[in-house]
C-alpha cells in the first residue's frame, strides 16, 4: 500500500512543481513584455517632448526634409505618430504623397492614399517609419520594394 502512494505522491508533487515552473515562465514572459512596453512608451515620451521643444522654437520636421532635399514623403505607420507627422507637415512645402500601414481597413489616417507594405508603392523621395522601435525590420522589408531612402521618425525629430 505504501508503495502505491509514494509514486502517486511523487507524480502529484512533480505535476505541481511543473505547474509552478510553467507559471513562473509565463510570468517572466509577461513581465518582459510589460518591461518592453514601458521602454517603448518612455521612448515615445522623450521623442514627443523633444518634438514639442523644437515646435516651441518655431521649427518643424519639415526643416529636416528640406535640409535633406526631400519635397515628397511617404509615412509608414498611420497610428498616432504618423498622424502627428502628417499634421506637422500639413500646409507646408513638404508633401505627404501617401501612407503605408499593415491594416488599412482600420487606419485612422488623415491621408487619402494608404497602401499596405505588400502593395506596389509609388515613387517618393523618402519613406519615414513611425514605429521606430521596429525600424530595422521594416526597413529591411521595404528595401526590397523601393529605391528611395528609408528613415525613422526618431532620426527626423532628433535631427531638427
Amino acid at each position: 500500500m505504501k508503495l502505491r502512494i509514494l509514486p502517486l505522491a511523487a507524480a502529484a508533487l512533480g505535476g505541481a512543481a511543473l505547474g509552478i515552473w510553467q507559471n513562473g515562465k509565463r510570468g517572466k514572459k509577461k513581465a518582459d513584455a510589460l518591461q518592453n512596453r514601458i521602454h517603448v512608451l518612455s521612448d515615445h515620451f522623450q521623442l514627443l517632448n523633444h518634438w514639442l521643444e523644437i515646435k516651441g522654437e518655431g521649427k518643424s520636421t519639415a526643416d529636416y526634409f528640406k535640409e535633406m532635399g526631400y519635397g515628397h514623403i511617404a509615412i509608414y505607420g498611420m497610428a498616432d505618430l504618423g498622424i502627428r507627422l502628417t499634421e506637422d507637415l500639413d500646409g507646408g512645402s513638404v508633401v505627404v504623397d501617401y501612407g503605408i500601414d499593415r491594416d488599412i481597413s482600420c487606419s485612422i489616417a488623415r491621408i487619402e492614399e494608404v497602401y499596405t507594405p505588400e502593395d506596389d508603392l509609388p515613387d517618393t523621395d523618402v519613406i519615414v517609419v513611425t514605429p521606430y522601435a521596429v525600424f530595422e525590420e521594416i526597413k529591411k522589408n521595404l528595401e526590397k520594394k523601393v529605391n528611395c531612402p528609408i528613415v525613422s521618425l526618431e532620426e527626423v525629430v532628433w535631427s531638427v
